[in-house]
C-alpha cells in the first residue's frame, strides 16, 4: 500500500515536509477523544456530588424530624439567659443539654458585675436600665460567649408556666442550719410544701440574711425541685411559654421553641436524665458581686 502524501509547510524561504502516517492519525484521533470526554466524566462527577450532598441534608433534616434512627431533640443543646422580674432581677443560665442528657439551673446573682461601655455595672442595674437584651448583651461582651436567646418574666408568670395545681416538697436543710430552720418554724421537720402560688414568699422569708451567693443559688434549688418532682412539665414548658407570651420579654422564635419541646420531650423519655443545680461563685464587694476564676469558668462552659 502507498505511503500518504507528505505534508509540506512554508516558514519564510524554508519548507519543512512532514510525513504522514497511520500511527499519528490514531494519536490525533485519541487525543481529540480525550478532549470530549474529559468534560463529560467531570460533569458526571460534579452531578454525582450534588445528589450526594443533597441526600445527606435530607438524612439530616429527617433526623431532626424523628424520621429516622435519631430522636427528634436528641442532639440539641440549649443556653438561655432567664431574667425573673423582682424589685432587684434576678438571673439563671438554663442549660439544656440532651446528648448529655442534662438539664441544669444555674443562678447569677442580681448584682454580677459585667463589662459596659461606660464602665462596669451590674445585670440588675443593666436590667432594670435597658431589658434583658442588653442584660444578656454585657453578659456575652464579659465572658467571651453567651446565651442563645433571654427569657424574662414576673414570678407569677413562671408560676403559671410551672401549673397552678403544681407542687414541690424542698427539704430547707439543704439550705437552712438547724437553729434557722426551728426560727422558721420547721424545727425537726426540714420539709417544705410548695405551691407555685407560695414559693415567692417562701424564698423570701429563707433569704434574710443569707449572702448574694446563697440566696441566688436557693432559687435555683427549688425550680430544680419542682422540675425533678413533676418531670411531666418537661414536655409542656414550652407550649406554656408560648401561652404566656403576651407576659414575657423574650427573643426566642417559634421554631426556637419547637425545638425546645422537642428536646424537653425526649429527656423526659430518658429515665437517666439529670436535673441539676448550682450557682456562678464569686465574692461581695462594693461595686457589687465580682465572679471569681470559678464561677467564671462555669458560666463559659455552661454557655459554651
Amino acid at each position: 500500500m502507498a505511503a500518504p502524501p507528505p505534508v509540506i509547510y512554508q516558514y519564510g524561504d524554508e519548507r519543512v515536509v512532514f510525513m504522514r502516517s497511520r500511527r499519528g492519525l490514531f494519536w490525533r484521533s485519541l487525543l481529540l477523544t480525550c478532549l470530549a470526554l474529559v468534560p463529560m466524566c467531570a460533569a458526571v462527577l460534579f452531578f454525582a456530588d450534588q445528589r450526594q450532598q443533597q441526600a445527606e441534608l435530607e438524612l439530616a433534616a429527617a433526623a431532626g424530624r424523628g424520621e429516622v434512627g435519631i430522636d427528634a431533640g436528641a442532639q440539641n443543646t440549649h443556653r438561655l439567659l432567664l431574667a425573673v422580674q423582682t424589685e432587684e432581677p434576678e438571673f439563671l443560665i438554663l442549660r439544656i443539654d440532651a446528648p448529655a442528657r442534662t438539664i441544669t439551673l444555674c443562678a447569677v446573682p442580681g448584682q454580677t458585675l459585667v463589662d459596659a461601655p461606660q464602665g462596669r455595672t451590674t445585670l440588675a442595674d443593666c436590667y432594670l436600665a435597658a431589658g434583658p437584651a442588653r442584660a444578656a448583651q454585657l453578659l456575652e461582651s464579659t465572658l467571651g460567649v453567651g446565651p442563645d436567646a433571654y427569657f424574662a418574666a414576673t414570678p407569677d408568670t413562671y408560676a403559671q408556666m410551672i401549673g397552678a395545681d403544681t407542687t414541690a416538697r424542698f427539704d430547707t436543710a439543704a439550705a437552712l442550719t438547724l437553729e434557722e430552720r426551728r426560727a422558721l418554724g420547721y424545727g425537726e421537720d426540714n420539709v417544705a410544701q410548695l405551691t407555685p402560688d407560695s414559693t415567692e414568699e417562701f424564698l423570701q422569708t429563707l433569704r434574710t440574711g443569707m449572702s448574694a451567693q446563697d440566696a441566688a443559688q436557693l432559687r435555683a434549688a427549688v425550680w430544680a425541685a419542682y422540675l425533678r418532682q413533676n418531670p411531666a412539665r418537661l414536655t409542656l414548658l414550652a407550649d406554656a411559654a408560648r401561652e404566656q407570651s403576651a407576659r414575657t420579654l423574650t427573643d426566642l422564635t417559634a421554631q426556637d421553641l419547637y425545638d425546645l419541646a422537642d428536646t424537653l420531650t425526649y429527656l423526659h423519655g430518658r429515665s437517666e436524665a439529670a436535673i441539676e443545680y448550682t450557682v456562678l461563685s464569686g465574692a461581695e464587694t462594693a461595686a457589687g458581686y465580682r465572679l471569681d476564676g470559678e464561677g467564671t469558668q462555669l458560666a463559659c462552659t455552661l454557655l459554651g
